[in-house]
């Protein structure tokens, strides 16, 4: 259990780290917002549902690559990053 549980928060510290230290993004404004498909992962590991610096997105980026996708939380948020991704690179 308390495995799941780490994995779980790497899920959403990647989530995070990829939204905002994307390198097609020229620049990133902190602080970012965990995605809405995040914040019930955020909340049951007691995680800050902001990222305030780009240390904390790379550290968030780096845990979330290494979750695994079995998990419907981690799948889901993992779509969310990837589609606010995208609309950033849409916006720029």
């Amino acid at each position: 259990m308390k495995w799941e549980g780490c994995f779980r928060f790497r899920a959403l510290l990647v989530a995070l780290a990829v939204m905002t230290a994307a390198p097609a993004m020229a620049k990133v404004t902190f602080p970012v917002a965990v995605p809405a498909e995040c914040v019930a992962l955020a909340q049951q590991e007691g995680v800050p549902l902001v990222i305030t610096s780009k240390y904390e997105a790379t550290k968030a980026k780096y845990k979330l690559a290494r979750l695994r996708d079995r998990d419907p939380m981690v799948h889901e948020c993992r779509a969310a990053v990837e589609r606010g991704r995208k609309a950033a690179l849409q916006n720029d």
